[in-house]
């Protein structure tokens, strides 16, 4: 992701932000702290291999297409994990789950 607003770190500039293709359960670890814009700052750093500090200097519009990235890429996760059902078509799991009750 290009910075709208890069950073400059001493003598470094960081014009971007590079995520992995995919997610891990230590960045879900990275996530598991309080507060959701702490656990959201975690969550990116964990994402781009960057440290937390340097997340937290975004400016604004940039830490919220970060965040937007980090979200979608979790979403992502959830939908691959737990497809829904096609229109119409109950899953195995809801059949069963009327049937007892």
């Amino acid at each position: 992701m290009k910075l709208l607003n890069p950073l400059t770190i001493g003598k470094t500039q960081i014009t971007e932000l590079k995520f992995r293709d995919y997610t891990t359960a230590a960045d879900y670890l990275s996530y598991d702290k309080r507060g959701g814009v702490a656990q959201r700052v975690a969550l990116i750093a964990s994402l781009t291999g960057t440290d937390e500090v340097l997340i937290e200097q975004l400016r604004g519009p940039d830490y919220l297409r970060a965040e937007k990235i980090a979200t979608d890429m979790m979403l992502a996760d959830e939908l691959e994990a737990f497809p829904k059902p096609v229109d119409g078509a109950e899953s195995a799991q809801e059949k069963k789950s009327d049937a007892s009750s």
